[in-house]
């Protein structure tokens, strides 16, 4: 099938692009750089989601949507937008125009990039499934928590077969490699140094959500107005150090005990459709790629 991608060149477009390739499917990327990447087999073309003209010429003729672009200010997804009216404009109306567009070009599927931060605040007592209570708190959460519900609403009256993947933390080795999650304590702990280890979190690896994006468009099973939780595990900060500490003979000092998930989150749906995790093996491949680079 041909595949707009729009987000095309960033972290986690660049790997749903890939994934993509691998299945053999043709892809149609949406870059806002002048330049395009030199990628075989890609269809670059240049546009923004607050431009309606460029939406239509990535969606036309093309089979499905994968949406992971996102206008932001600054480098964390989480920063609060100086201009939160544009912002909302552009990131969540343009997420809406892309999706309809996708409906009136007889696009078959559309796969939403959604976030964990939608769960910012959990409710005490209620499984952290796809089910549970939608509770941002932030700007970009509100948005990825807004989109879910468009994308819910089209694919449960019919109009197309939409769904939300919602990935917690992404991790994986990011160009530079400098940008990447975890590039500073890996180095600090691969270098021997005494580094404070006391963190953690849920995470999923970049490969497996561009994997998991695939699987929604290719799996029999109906995805119309679904939303599918993508976590693999929670890592401590102590265990990753200390599976660097193995693989380099590092003598580095850990501060902090490892810290411990206080709630798990459900991805059974989507591996009901037959997705897998990369679980520590992921782990051990960025470890390895770091520790090649220092």
């Amino acid at each position: 099938m041909l595949v707009a991608v729009t987000g095309a060149t960033g972290f986690l477009g660049r790997h749903v692009v890939s994934n993509l390739l691998e299945n053999g499917h043709s892809v149609r990327g949406w870059t806002r750089k002048s330049v395009p990447p030199d990628s075989e087999g890609v269809d670059w073309t240049h546009g923004e989601l607050d431009d309606r003209a460029s939406i239509e010429q990535l969606v036309a003729g093309c089979d499905a949507v994968v949406h992971t672009a996102l206008a932001r200010e600054g480098a964390g997804f989480m920063q609060e937008p100086e201009q939160p009216l544009d912002y909302i404009q552009t990131n969540l109306m343009g997420s809406i125009a892309l999706l309809e567009t996708a409906c009136a070009q007889s696009v078959d599927r559309f796969v939403f990039v959604s976030s964990g931060a939608v769960h910012q605040h959990v409710v005490d007592g209620i499984p952290l499934d796809e089910q549970h209570p939608l509770r941002p708190g932030s700007l970009y959460g509100a948005c990825k928590a807004s989109m879910e519900t468009v994308v819910h609403a089209y694919g449960s009256a019919g109009r197309i077969q939409a769904a939300s993947l919602r990935p917690v933390s992404i991790y994986g080795a990011d160009t530079p490699l400098e940008n990447s999650k975890w590039y500073g304590l890996i180095r600090a702990v691969a270098r021997g140094e005494t580094v404070k280890a006391d963190g953690g979190g849920k995470v999923v690896h970049v490969k497996d959500v561009a994997a998991a994006a695939t699987t929604l468009l290719e799996t029999e099973v109906s995805i119309a107005g679904e939303t599918y939780n993508c976590c693999d595990r929670f890592f401590s900060e102590h265990e990753i150090a200390t599976r660097v500490m193995e693989r380099t003979n590092s003598k580095a000092t850990l501060v902090g005990g490892p810290k411990t998930s206080g709630r798990d989150m459900s991805s059974a749906k989507l591996q009901a459709l037959g997705f897998r995790f990369g679980g520590l093996s992921r782990l051990d491949e960025t470890i390895q790629q770091f520790v090649q680079e220092l």
